[in-house]
């Protein structure tokens, strides 16, 4: 990591550290390292909120943040993230990039509003007048210009790229595993509901972009059958991660 880069991390890491310890337990900060996707969380304040651990893949930056985010502000803010469990927090997600202009880091944010959605529900109902109460609004996905197509671009490929990079071989060098491996994770974040996002893909791997969309359909049809329970993906999330030294949650 050059020193630069590393500058960015350590303020990113200490405004993360900065954000939990004001807003308290019920938001968690979260600090991704975008040149390895598979196991991009590298600090985390207050995981407790999502149970996440130091290096998960990213979540929701594909499918949700690359379509709708604000491409001047390089990021997307206010929108709704519900857990498996049906508690709701109000998330934002900003990028931020290095000198060459390349998304590097993402910077999450996400404090749970369940219980405060709650409180104000039935302060409305205390408040109502003739069966009419002062409703609270619900947190919505935020309305944001759609980004440019040019930075999504950028973004994905960067993202490909740094999924192939540890296996230690070019992109065009990979087995049929190897490629489906990469499929699999993309399309478990969502990647392929980008448009352009199969063409992108095929070249950046090298193949068509019919040999991409077999791929894609043989991945759905294999995730979605009944009784499945392996992943190809592991052999990506299980490749060696990069660690750095002084990442630990809460410091």
């Amino acid at each position: 990591m050059g020193e630069t880069e590393d500058i960015l991390f350590e303020a990113t890491c200490r405004i993360a550290d900065t954000i939990g310890r004001t807003l308290g337990p019920f938001c968690e900060v979260a600090v991704h390292d975008l040149r390895m996707p598979t196991h991009s969380l590298v600090h985390l304040v207050n995981g407790e909120v999502t149970g996440r651990e130091l290096g998960a893949p990213i979540r929701d930056l594909i499918y949700r943040v690359l379509p709708e985010m604000n491409s001047e502000q390089l990021g997307l803010f206010n929108y709704l993230t519900e857990l498996p469990d049906g508690r709701r927090l109000k998330s934002s997600t900003c990028l931020i990039r290095d000198s060459r202009g390349a998304a590097l880091i993402a910077l999450c944010i996400n404090i749970d509003v369940t219980g405060i959605d709650d409180a104000a529900r039935r302060l409305g109902e205390l408040s109502a007048i003739d069966g009419r109460s002062v409703g609270h609004p619900s947190i919505k996905s935020a309305v944001q210009p759609e980004v440019a197509g040019d930075d999504v671009t950028a973004i994905l490929r960067q993202l490909v790229l740094s999924i192939v990079r540890p296996m230690g071989q070019s992109p065009t060098g990979l087995s049929k595993h190897e490629r489906l491996a990469i499929i699999e994770f993309l399309e478990k974040k969502g990647a392929f509901r980008i448009k352009g996002a199969i063409q992108l893909v095929a070249n950046e791997l090298g193949t068509s972009d019919a040999t991409v969309y077999r791929d894609v359909d043989q991945i759905r049809r294999r995730i979605y059958a009944d009784g499945e329970n392996q992943s190809l993906s592991d052999a990506v999330t299980e490749l060696p991660k990069t660690t750095r030294r002084g990442r630990r949650a809460g410091l």
